[in-house]
């Protein structure tokens, strides 16, 4: 194995570098979030008529602190910010909301092997930029806009704003209006997008059928705009991808590594990633955990 390839691999160079966050074989969870009925059915209504969710923050700053530092020092020492999965906190942030992904998923979703992290520099450093419109499935993820089949969730670990690439997204309610299905960019209208611009540990979803992106910083920015985003399915229905994954009982270490090395080839139409770090990447996929 190339030398690279053993670093990557090391769960203790990943300690090392971010010694406030831990990364065990079977992490200790902490309370999932109460998020009231009342304020689940007002979700509800946003996605059956909009198709995603946008929240306040539900997660205070002791939470979301240490993995936005986490992600600052990967990005530091130049590897991708979606190294931040080594560690049980990333995992622990999405299972908090456990209530919310059972209320529209089923008390037995799964987490599918689809996931990112960004950090938007400010002022368009770095070249780095959000991702251009895309559907994250192309195919049926609801029935009759109620039963949901998958859903995308993204939380922002600063202030996402105009400013910095904060999301935009075109409605469900304003897809419909449209004569056929939008197939390419060009076919949506300017006027019907919606920007989501989100405090820190806010919560933001969607289906996965919806036109979404993000954009690029400009000078007038405050701070950059780091984010992470996972994915989940009702078991119910065939995986989209398989394998599913148990968001109680995340992938360990090694595994995850693996996983998070994957998605650089997954993203390779979108996300920038150095030569020798996809050939490593690529190593390690053809070697067995």
């Amino acid at each position: 194995m190339s030398v690279l390839v053993d670093r990557i691999l090391d769960v203790s160079y990943w300690k090392k570098i971010n010694p406030h966050l831990n990364v065990r074989d079977r992490p200790v969870f902490s309370q999932v979030l109460d998020i009231d009925t009342e304020r689940l059915n007002d979700i509800s209504d946003r996605i059956h008529h909009d198709g995603y969710i946008h929240q306040d923050p539900l997660f205070d700053q002791a939470v979301i602190e240490p993995l936005r530092k986490g992600v600052e020092k990967l990005v530091e020492l130049g590897w991708p910010p979606a190294f931040i999965y080594v560690y049980d906190e990333a995992w622990d942030l999405f299972q908090k909301l456990e209530g919310m992904l059972s209320h529209f998923l089923g008390d037995d979703f799964g987490l599918l092997p689809h996931f990112w992290a960004w950090h938007i520099d400010k002022d368009g450093q770095g070249g780095t930029s959000g991702w251009p419109p895309h559907l994250d499935y192309s195919g049926e993820c609801a029935f009759f806009d109620d039963y949901l089949i998958s859903l995308s969730l993204w939380i922002p670990l600063s202030d996402a704003t105009p400013e910095n690439g904060c999301m935009s997204i075109l409605p469900l309610s304003r897809q419909k209006t449209y004569e056929k299905p939008v197939t390419e960019v060009s076919d949506i209208l300017l006027q019907d997008v919606r920007s989501l611009p989100a405090k820190a540990g806010s919560v933001l979803g969607w289906r996965q059928d919806l036109w979404h992106w993000s954009g690029r910083s400009s000078k007038y920015a405050k701070e950059p705009r780091i984010s992470l985003s996972l994915e989940f399915q009702n078991r119910a229905f065939e995986p989209l991808c398989p394998p599913l994954f148990d968001l109680k009982n995340p992938p360990k270490p090694d595994m995850r590594l693996r996983l998070i090395c994957g998605q650089f080839e997954k993203y390779v139409h979108m996300e920038q990633v150095p030569s020798d770090l996809k050939q490593a990447a690529k190593e390690i996929g053809r070697t067995r955990p």
